[in-house]
Order: C-alpha cells, then structure tokens, then sequence
C-alpha cells in the first residue's frame, strides 16, 4: 500500500514537471512568433504606405502630363488610407513630395521633373472663356478643353474627350462629356511671347513686306508693318517673325520653313489680324511632326480669319477669337474664342504634346529623380 501511495506521488511530480516545462516551451516559442507575426504586419504596413505615396507621385505627373489642374497639396485617398503630396515649382520644373500613411506606417517619395522640350498641346481644341461653336457638320478629331462651354449644331462632332468649364450642347462626343470642370491655363505664357519676340529683333527690324508669285525667304525679322503674300508667293522663314500689324496670305501663296529647322517648329507673332484665304497654305520644314505656329496677339476680335485647308499650322489667340471658315482644317487651335463653320476640321496629332520650337519656352515634363527620402 505504501509503494503503491508513493509511485502515485511520482507520478503526480512528474506530471507536474512535465507540464511546467511544457508551459515554459509554449511561453517561449510563443514570443518570437509573436514578434515574428508583428514584424511580418509592420513590413505589409510599411509596403503599403510607399505603394500608396508612390501612387500620389504618378497621380501628379499624370495631371501634369494631361494639362489637368494639380493644387499645391493633393491628397489621394485609398482603401481608408491616404497620401499626402505637395508639389512647388523650381527652376527647372517641379519637385513633387508625397507622404504615404497606412496604420501609421509612414513613407516619403520624392520625384523631381524638369521641363521637356516643346509647348504642350494636349488637345486639338483649347479655348477660352469665349467658349466654343461648331456648326453643320463641323468637327474636332481629338479631345476639347474649353474654359466657357462648347455649342455644336447638327452632325458636328468630337471624336475624344469633351472637358468644359460651362455646358456641352447639340455636339456628338465620341469619348466622355465632363462639364463644370475647373479652368485650364494656356499653354504659352507672355513672358515665352516676350522671348520670341526679342529673337525676331536680334535679327533686324524691316518695314511692310509684299511678295508676290516668286520665291523669297525672311527671318528672323521684325515687321514694322504688314506682310501680304499672294499670287502664288512661297516665303521660305528662315527665323522667328515677329509682324507689329497684319498678315495676308491670298491666291494660292505659301508660307514654309527652312529645311534647316528639321524636326523643330517655327514661330510667327503677329500683333493684328491674320486673314488666309483661297488656298494659301503652311508647311513645315520637310521632316514629319514640323509645323509652323501663327500666335495673334491681336485682342480685339478677329485675331485669325482662316477659309481654306491651311496645312501644317497650329493657330494661337489667347485674347482673341479664331474663325475657321466652309472646310477649313488645321492641326490645333488654342483661342478665347473659337468658330467653325460648316464642315471645318481639326485633325489633332499626338506629337503635338511636345512641338518643339527652336527657342522659346518648354511644354511637359520629364522625370529627372524619383526616389524613397527620409
């Protein structure tokens, strides 16, 4: 009986043993799994927040690169989680700092860009407050960006997006209609006019100039004056023009760069009214994507009055209306006011994005950095 009491008390003390040492094994494998498990949440976390702060960089670049208006402080929201991205101007373009928050996991991304070559024109159309008419059959092969509201008639259409400001009405839009959009800026500011301006007097200032039928070439120049072209005149523009009244182009005359532009873009400012009519016509340089700009400072009207097929031109009045007269076709437009008559045409190419000019000012962004900071 008394061995039977103490090998039960045996047991009883190795149970015992066996259950503390137990404990202890569960105690001490359980912390480092524990640790593992919230260092193994603390990385998801912390990829989330730079996932998420990497997403606020690329959607300010984007806004950037499309012409979309970008606030100082922008902040996208995802999945109850944000990213807080400040974006200032510099010398070179912009710098962009985007602070990604998941579950108080923090990380930074900074992105700097520089400017790229060229003005950018995002969309066929850009105009202004005075807003946007197109008549019978008019149309737009491209996207529209109007600060007033765009007003079609019947069988006009635009073959992309439609933004406005104020309505979109009696046009067929063969992309999205967003209206009460906030304005957009032009793409060409004074200061940029100012430089082309000073480049066309570096190179001497001239009186009126008239050519008819012969070949002629001209620039840079200042034109104190007006330049009328007709009769089947080509001027060759060797330079930046810059002409203080107006320009007439008539009876099948051209207006064409110098081979020694190349890919780039010429500019010609002209401070009256543009009037091109009966088969007068722009060419580039001779390379695909070259084009010429006729910019109208003009802001009293009328700047550009165009009724035929122009060419390789892109027409710019920041302060002035554009009409387009029966079949008219151009590249762009960029205007206050914008008019079209029955069966005008835009054709908008993509390379405009960048149309590089020889000088002058810079359109769009390039990625200079982009890196995790502290």
């Amino acid at each position: 009986m008394k061995r039977n009491l103490q090998s039960g008390q045996a047991m009883m003390v190795a149970t015992i043993f066996f259950l503390i040492i137990s404990i202890t094994i569960i105690f001490g494998l359980a912390g480092p799994i524990t640790r593992q498990q919230s260092i193994a949440s603390g990385l998801l976390l912390s990829r989330q927040s730079y996932f998420l702060a990497e997403a606020g960089v690329e959607d300010v670049i984007y806004r950037l690169d499309n012409g979309f208006s970008v606030d100082s402080t922008e902040i996208l929201s995802l999945n109850g989680s944000s990213a807080t991205t400040a974006t200032t101007d510099t010398a070179e373009g912009k710098e962009i700092n985007s602070v990604g928050a998941v579950s108080e996991m923090i990380r930074k991304v900074k992105a700097n860009l520089i400017f790229g070559e060229g003005v950018a024109f995002h969309y066929g159309i850009q105009v202004g407050q005075g807003g946007f008419q197109l008549s019978n059959n008019a149309g737009v092969n491209g996207n529209v960006y109007s600060n007033g509201s765009i007003s079609g008639s019947n069988g006009s259409f635009i073959t992309g997006d439609a933004f406005a400001v104020g309505t979109v009405s009696g046009v067929d839009v063969g992309g999205q209609t967003q209206m009460e959009q906030p304005p957009q800026n032009f793409p060409i500011t004074d200061v940029q006019i100012t430089s082309w301006k000073a480049e066309a007097i570096a190179g001497g200032t001239v009186t009126s100039q008239s050519f008819s039928e012969t070949n002629h070439m001209l620039g840079p120049k200042k034109i104190n004056g007006n330049l009328t072209l007709n009769n089947g005149a080509k001027l060759t523009v060797t330079g930046t023009l810059w002409i203080t009244g107006n320009i007439v182009l008539s009876n099948n005359s051209e207006l064409v760069l110098s081979s020694s532009y190349g890919a780039n873009d010429g500019v010609i400012v002209v401070d009256g009214v543009s009037t091109l009519s009966n088969g007068s016509t722009f060419e580039g340089s001779g390379t695909n994507g070259s084009y010429i700009m006729l910019l109208s400072t003009n802001n009293t009207g009328s700047a550009i009055v165009l009724s035929n097929n122009a060419g390789a031109v892109i027409l710019y009045a920041p302060n002035g209306t554009v009409q387009l007269g029966n079949g008219a076709a151009v590249q762009q437009i960029t205007a206050k006011t914008i008019s079209l008559s029955n069966n005008a045409v835009i054709n908008y190419e993509q390379g405009l994005i960048n149309a590089a000019f020889t000088s002058g000012p810079s359109g769009g962004y390039d990625i200079d950095s982009w890196k995790e900071v502290e």
